[in-house]
């Protein structure tokens, strides 16, 4: 993806390169995003996640796994007062499980709170369980942190079963 900047004294174009995240998600939310019916994730913000970026998903107790990826669309970044108006606007229906947790748990924050289009959600053939996580050096966030690229691919490679 060209970025349509160029490095001084030359033709070629940047590119950006792909960041991949780790987004750990209650499994009722994961399961919603990674079946196309959530359409948008709600964070407290802990940093830009770029259009493209690869979410690699990760299911909380109990399942504590990978179980697939999206990649993330255009983001902004609210305040509490603001939340529901984008919401509506930017995300259209939610499921009303997933609103009341919204309403509850970011309708009184005082901290910026991040709003994540979710495109082109995939299910893994292979989930990747917490154990060989960790063996990969992988520390689970509570929302989400940025990972390497190799760790990234390590992992891709194990759940789409090219190992």
């Amino acid at each position: 993806m060209s970025t349509g900047t160029t490095w001084r004294g030359s033709s070629r174009p940047l590119v950006k390169i792909m960041t991949c995240i780790l987004m750990a998600l209650k499994p009722r939310f994961a399961d919603e995003i990674l079946t196309g019916l959530k359409r948008c994730e709600v964070r407290t913000f802990m940093g830009p996640i770029s259009k493209g970026d690869k979410v690699l998903v990760y299911y909380s107790s109990p399942v504590k796994a990978i179980r697939g990826y999206f990649i993330a669309g255009d983001s902004i970044v609210v305040r509490a007062g603001e939340l529901m108006n984008v919401l509506s606007s930017k995300c259209g229906d939610m499921p009303r499980d997933n609103l009341e947790y919204v309403m509850m748990r970011y309708l009184r924050t005082r901290r910026s709170i991040l709003i994540l289009d979710v495109i082109s959600p995939e299910i893994f053939p292979r989930m990747i369980p917490l154990a060989e996580l960790r063996r990969l050096g992988i520390r689970i966030p509570r929302s989400y942190v940025k990972i390497s690229h190799e760790v990234c691919r390590e992992i891709m490679t194990k759940a789409l079963n090219r190992c």
